[in-house]
């Protein structure tokens, strides 16, 4: 499975956090999916994409990506935590 998130560039989103969560999807996903591989970039808009997947899988994934998203204080790096 691959999984592929782009943060549009205007949310100055930094590298560690891109980094952060890159490696906490590969934590949380990791263990269900076990060819995962996840790419988190900047680009010039906002998209989720999980492609090499069912379509169960794809749903699943997209929900496990949403709860690591909402759940950002167990892994974001700390100087950009107290900013949010």
């Amino acid at each position: 499975m691959r999984l592929e998130i782009i943060i549009d560039k205007k949310h100055q989103i930094p590298t560690s956090t891109m980094e952060a969560l890159r490696q906490e999807l590969l934590k949380q996903l990791g263990e269900p999916f076990p060819d995962l591989h996840v790419r988190v970039a900047p680009g010039s808009a906002m998209a989720l994409t999980v492609s090499r997947a069912s379509k169960e899988d794809r749903e699943r994934a997209e929900a496990m990506v949403q709860e690591v998203w909402e759940n950002s204080d167990s892994w974001m790096p700390e100087a950009e935590n107290a900013d949010a």
